[in-house]
């Protein structure tokens, strides 16, 4: 792991490489100059233009099917005040997301041993006592620990409660189903059996899946999640003619698409190609086949949508109007 024998020295115990030395890397690490950063776009692999457009695709258009962004709507009192949310949560998001591109700067300025270690994920709690040793640094760090577990824990609720909303409400339990006049108490103990449901199989799987990358698994979550959920809602707020076998169909293409393409990466491994990078991230070609499944299936739907002017009015018109009354009647 040596750059150019007999230029390096060691001063207080650290090695002090001569300008234009190359900077040496982990093993199984590959090495890259700075004319390798300034052109990070490739013709084929996970740096190629199709990955990096189609992981924007999915980042962009998947969020809004996230479950455990559409559960905070049920934390709002009503209309104004989810959209006012909706406002304060896209800024900050937008605020967020400036932070990572500096915080991989100054990694790369204060903290380029964990490059040479290979112990580059560690560089979120590292880079808060490389640039401010001794208390302050410490501070720092605890302070980021704790905000990336109030994540992990606010996101993993998140999508708990969504989890266990669905099994216990959209599925049939016993002899029976959710009626409308059944007790509180019977609800609430169903909901809770589909919560330790809801922990117990996913536990499991990550068991099984803890050695895949946890950013390329948040990648497929987006695309998953960009070709089934957003088409549904883009087109179902926004056109009169969306079927309920149109809806049913293009969620069922466009997840199929994403998952065989997700799954096709985990069980080939295919070489760095411009389809294998398409495999890895299909958003690019999952979610214009939703849309088109969508609307293809609705118009040759021989049961046409009846009652669209009403609700679309309840929909989109201010609340207040008591609009919400000509949805109810549709």
């Amino acid at each position: 792991m040596r750059a150019a024998a007999g230029d390096e020295r060691v001063l207080e115990g650290r090695l002090v490489l001569p300008a234009g030395t190359a900077v040496p890397v982990a093993e199984g690490t590959d090495a890259e100059r700075g004319e390798d950063w300034a052109r990070p776009v490739e013709r084929s692999g996970p740096s190629s233009p199709v990955f990096v457009y189609s992981l924007l695709l999915a980042t962009f258009l998947g969020t809004m099917g996230l479950p455990h962004i559409l559960v905070r709507f049920y934390t709002n009192p009503d209309g104004p005040a989810a959209r006012r949310t909706t406002v304060r949560v896209l800024g900050l998001l937008g605020l967020f997301y400036l932070f990572p591109a500096v915080y991989a700067a100054l990694g790369r300025a204060l903290t380029p041993e964990l490059y040479v270690k290979g112990e580059t994920d560690s560089v979120v709690l590292e880079l808060p006592q490389a640039a401010w040793p001794g208390l302050g640094g410490e501070l720092l760090a605890a302070l980021t620990a704790a905000g990336a577990f109030a994540a992990f824990t606010s996101t993993s609720s998140g999508l708990l409660v969504s989890i266990a909303g669905t099994l216990s409400h959209d599925t049939r339990w016993g002899r029976g189903g959710p009626a409308a006049g059944e007790a509180p108490v019977e609800r609430m103990r169903r909901f809770r059996w589909a919560a330790v449901a809801g922990m117990i199989v996913p536990a499991l799987i990550a068991l099984a899946a803890r050695e895949l990358d946890i950013s390329v698994l948040v990648g497929w979550a987006f695309a998953l999640a960009a070709s089934t959920f957003c088409p549904l809602f883009l087109l179902g707020i926004w056109w009169r003619g969306l079927t309920a076998r149109g809806a049913i169909a293009g969620m069922a293409a466009g997840g199929l698409i994403a998952s065989g393409g997700i799954a096709a990466t985990l069980v080939a491994d295919p070489a760095p190609t411009t389809l294998s990078a398409l495999l890895a991230q299909p958003a690019v070609a999952s979610v214009p086949v939703a849309f088109l499944t969508m609307i293809g299936v609705s118009l040759r739907d021989p049961e046409r949508p009846v009652a669209t002017e009403e609700t679309m009015l309840a929909l989109h018109g201010p609340e207040g109007l008591g609009l919400e009354a000509l949805r109810t009647r549709a």
